[in-house]
C-alpha cells in the first residue's frame, strides 16, 4: 500500500510540470533500514534534446512535513525519450511521500 502512496505523489508532481514539457515520475520505491530511495524517471516531450535536468525531491512524514530532501541530474535526454536517475537519503525518520520537481535544465 505504501508503493501506491508514493506513486501517486510522484506522477501528481509530474503532471505538474508535465506544460514545460518534462515530467518526472516514479518508477521504484524502497525504505530498508535507514536508507530511503526513489528511481525516477524523467520524460522529455520539449520536441528538442534536454541537458542538464536536475529533479529536486523532498521526502516527507506522515504528516507531509520534509524530514530531507536529495537531487538528482540527468545531464543529457534526447528528444520524446526519457532517462532513469535516483534519489536517496539516510534518514531515522518513516518517510510516507515523496514530491519531485524539474528544478531546471538546458
Amino acid at each position: 500500500m505504501k508503493y501506491a502512496v508514493f506513486t501517486l505523489a510522484f506522477l501528481m508532481a509530474g503532471h505538474a510540470i508535465a506544460g514545460g514539457g518534462i515530467s518526472v515520475s516514479v518508477e521504484n520505491f524502497t525504505q530498508d533500514r535507514r536508507v530511503a530511495k526513489a528511481v525516477l524517471k524523467v520524460t522529455n516531450n520539449l520536441g528538442k534534446p534536454a541537458s542538464n535536468v536536475f529533479v529536486d525531491c523532498a521526502f516527507l512524514n506522515e504528516e507531509k512535513k520534509a524530514v530531507d530532501v536529495s537531487s538528482a541530474l540527468i545531464e543529457r535526454i534526447p528528444t520524446n525519450d526519457h532517462a532513469y536517475d535516483k534519489a536517496s537519503i539516510v534518514t531515522d525518520h518513516d518517510v510516507k511521500y515523496i514530491e519531485c520537481r524539474v528544478a531546471k535544465f538546458d
